[in-house]
């Protein structure tokens, strides 16, 4: 596989398995139209930043929440953590 078929696998993948919890984030008004005019004006190095700040804000999230102890969803007692 590319590297542009493993992006798009994987987004693939987040958008399918976790549709609901994007889905319900709710950006400031005006940022379809702010992304829109991005990618018109072909601006990929903001487009780039806002991924980065995003990424960057994701590990920050799980290390502050590994900190604090906390874990994953509890699977149900049936099944063990790595049953597919």
């Amino acid at each position: 596989m590319t590297p542009k078929e493993i992006i798009e696998a994987f987004l693939r993948e987040m958008r399918t398995s976790h549709r609901e919890q994007i889905d319900a984030v709710a950006l400031p008004e005006g940022t379809r139209a702010y992304v829109d005019d991005l990618i018109s004006t072909g601006d990929a190095d903001t487009i780039l930043l806002m991924l980065k700040l995003g990424y960057l804000m994701g590990l920050q999230t799980g290390f502050a929440a590994a900190l604090a102890g906390e874990r994953g969803p509890t699977p149900p007692p049936d099944r063990g953590p790595l049953q597919a």
